[in-house]
């Protein structure tokens, strides 16, 4: 019972602080970014952390094995890998959406879906794979300002696949240059994170 007790205020805390992190994370880009922009475009600092975390934090599902590879049909490790997202980028992106939803006139489901996404790509089992999250910033950036770009269109919004095309790139490149800052502190954190589970579970295991 102690064990649950504790790793129910673990993950309470940890809610907590990404809640604190998620709503700090907008206030700043409302408050500070959006006051500095390049011919127009600003750094989306909610959309770096909500790929970020799930680059760092990945899926809990593990990654499918040489013997699985082989007895598994072709549908069932497409099913798996599709499951294989990010939760908590997934619910950090869920946050930003809601957010955001009280801001602008679409609910941008961008953000979950691309939360869960860049769990695929997972950088946590990659040695010197860090820097890899400055492309993959990049890349996801775009995929995320298209998906929300086609929603706005969708709601009848006049001009904004022509205003896509100038804007997205730029933003993708800001987003990508500011995505190591954001990265290896979350990496941190999660390090750290891991080390206290592991020293906790050395303690009731002794």
């Amino acid at each position: 019972m102690a064990i649950v007790t504790v790793r129910s205020r673990k993950h309470i805390i940890e809610a907590a602080l990404a809640g604190i992190l998620c709503t700090g994370a907008l206030f700043v880009q409302l408050a500070v970014l959006s006051h500095f922009s390049i011919n127009g475009v600003i750094c989306s600092l909610p959309l770096v952390i909500t790929i970020t975390a799930g680059l760092v934090f990945g899926s809990p599902i593990p990654s499918i094995t040489a013997n699985e590879l082989r007895r598994q049909t072709v549908r069932g490790i497409f099913l798996r890998q599709l499951g294989s997202g990010s939760i908590s980028g997934f619910l950090i992106g869920l946050f930003f959406a809601c957010l955001y939803g009280s801001m602008i006139p679409i609910c941008p489901f961008a953000f979950p879906v691309i939360g869960w996404v860049s769990g695929y790509f997972c950088l946590r089992s990659l040695n010197q794979g860090n820097l890899l999250c400055i492309p993959l910033v990049f890349v996801l950036s775009i995929i995320a300002e298209a998906l929300i770009s086609w929603q706005l269109a969708g709601s009848h919004r006049t001009g904004v696949l022509e205003h896509l095309s100038w804007f997205i790139l730029p933003e993708a490149l800001l987003n990508s240059i500011i995505a190591p800052f954001i990265y290896f502190p979350l990496r941190g954190w999660h390090d750290l994170a891991q080390g206290q589970q592991a020293s906790y579970a050395g303690e009731w295991g002794d």
